[in-house]
């Protein structure tokens, strides 16, 4: 019986060897079980680019959680507040309907596109993610112990290769990024995700993402007017 009885900080929502994440809003507080602690997420030998481009953006992705369309709700103590003054509030509005827009142009397969609204949350926590991520790694001046550096090599060239030495750090994060999200699934199966489910398709959590980075057009020379490359990018924080 938990019904009258004082929360229980110190309780976990998943089993140690999930392989996932959340943000409790409640408690305000994110969670990694251990399971998560491995590749491809993690691997303690591997350059730090690689680990930022995989667990890093996860960490970032729970962090951004707390100030997405929902966590936003909730105060500092987990209680159901409006702690925002209404300028910051439009304006997290305003910036938030641009992703979905972005999201709601995405088509899945056939003529079924995702659900913008329904994947909000999670669309802005995987924008917001990457960028914190990419904000540590260039606060530890591109370090790791690979910190060579190459010229802009095209996505299948990195890809083909992996995260080997050789590629700037850069790089390496945002391949690293791409390989989290390396996903089989039937036709059948998409089509309920995306008509249930608050998290967008694989592919469109790293492209939608990668495709409002001017960093990751810059890292890989992508040219204006590309597949990667949005004229109007959205950005939330």
């Amino acid at each position: 019986m938990k019904i009258g009885q004082p929360v229980d900080r110190n309780e976990w929502g998943m089993s140690p060897p999930t392989v996932n994440a959340y943000y409790n809003p409640q408690e305000n507080n994110i969670n990694f079980p251990a399971g998560i602690l491995q590749p491809p997420f993690f691997d303690k030998r591997a350059d730090q680019a690689v680990n930022l481009g995989g667990i890093g953006s996860i960490i970032g992705h729970e962090l951004t959680h707390g100030f997405d369309d929902q966590g936003r709700q909730f105060d500092a103590l987990g209680n159901l507040r409006n702690w925002w003054t209404e300028q910051d509030a439009k304006a997290f509005q305003q910036r938030a309907q641009c992703f979905v827009d972005e999201y709601s142009s995405f088509v899945a397969l056939d003529d079924l596109h995702l659900n913008g609204k329904l994947t909000l949350g999670e669309n802005t926590a995987d924008n917001g993610g990457v960028r914190l991520a990419l904000m540590a790694l260039a606060s530890t001046a591109m370090g790791g112990p690979s910190q060579a550096k190459t010229s802009a090599k095209s996505p299948a060239a990195v890809a083909s290769a992996g995260n080997a030495d050789g590629f700037t750090p850069e790089q390496q994060f945002f391949v690293s990024f791409g390989q989290i999200w390396c996903t089989n699934m039937t036709p059948e199966a998409e089509r309920l995700q995306v008509q249930v489910d608050p998290h967008s398709p694989a592919q469109f959590r790293v492209n939608g993402v990668l495709s409002n980075m001017p960093e990751f057009q810059k890292t890989f020379a992508c040219r204006p007017g590309s597949a990667m490359v949005r004229a109007k990018p959205c950005r939330v924080w």
